[in-house]
């Protein structure tokens, strides 16, 4: 390998690892960078047209800047959610379930019928709940191992599972069925600490749907998401899907 190809396979490697996105679609984008410094290096030009380019990361801003996506449509939006959370939303029916299994008359209310669940916890002998009134309710009271060890890894993959593969892909496996990709605000692959951020909400339990009011009100980007600086696009550049 000449010094001009090390020097555009380390440069391309550096571009590729700032792009968000499907393998195959952050791939074909370094191929379009490699032929286009290889046909650079063949003319002599390689140096300024480094120069010209910038850094791998200016680089990469200036290629997502050049082939914007569209965002993502809301109805995509939400069965992407539902794929991805499945755990999650199996976890919560099976808590459904056993709370009807145990009322105790027709006329008993349960609170069990929450998506995401209501979080209870104790800390030193002290409950901590989603909402103050959750620790006296006890919505799910005799729920043991489903609730005390089914609800924790079905949100650790929902936040942190979901929120690591975001950072390392840009996408999900329902988002992958669904098309879709996360960015930052300058199309860029996201930081991990913000794949995790735009997650946090799931654990307020329902309180989670106040973070999706701008998404159901067909604004482009969630609460936290504004927060981490981050939205959710259309894979490939092609027309947003409806």
């Amino acid at each position: 390998m000449t010094d001009h190809e090390t020097t555009i396979a380390a440069y391309a490697d550096a571009f590729e690892r700032r792009l968000a996105g499907p393998a195959r679609e952050r791939s074909r984008a370094r191929a379009e960078l490699v032929d286009h410094l290889s046909d650079a290096a063949a003319a002599g030009e390689l140096d300024q047209t480094l120069r010209r380019l910038g850094d791998p990361a200016a680089a990469a801003r200036a290629f997502a800047h050049d082939h914007p996506a569209p965002p993502a449509a809301g109805g995509r939006r939400l069965a992407a959610a539902l794929l991805d959370n499945l755990p999650l939303a199996g976890v919560t029916v099976a808590l459904l379930i056993h709370q009807l299994v145990r009322l105790a008359g027709p006329d008993e209310w349960t609170m069990g019928l929450a998506f995401p669940p209501f979080l209870v916890v104790e800390v030193g002998g002290v409950c901590v709940g989603t909402l103050p009134f959750t620790c006296e309710a006890d919505p799910y009271q005799g729920a043991g191992l489903l609730y005390g060890v089914g609800v924790p890894i079905a949100l650790a993959w929902s936040v942190l599972g979901l929120g690591m593969l975001e950072s390392r892909t840009g996408t999900t496996p329902g988002k992958r069925l669904c098309g879709l990709k996360v960015v930052t605000t300058e199309g860029l692959r996201i930081p991990m600490w913000a794949g995790i951020l735009r997650r946090i909400g799931l654990l307020l339990g329902p309180l989670v749907w106040l973070d999706w009011l701008p998404v159901l009100c067909a604004q482009p980007r969630r609460v936290l998401e504004q927060a981490a600086g981050t939205k959710v696009v259309a894979c490939g550049g092609g027309e947003a899907h409806r």
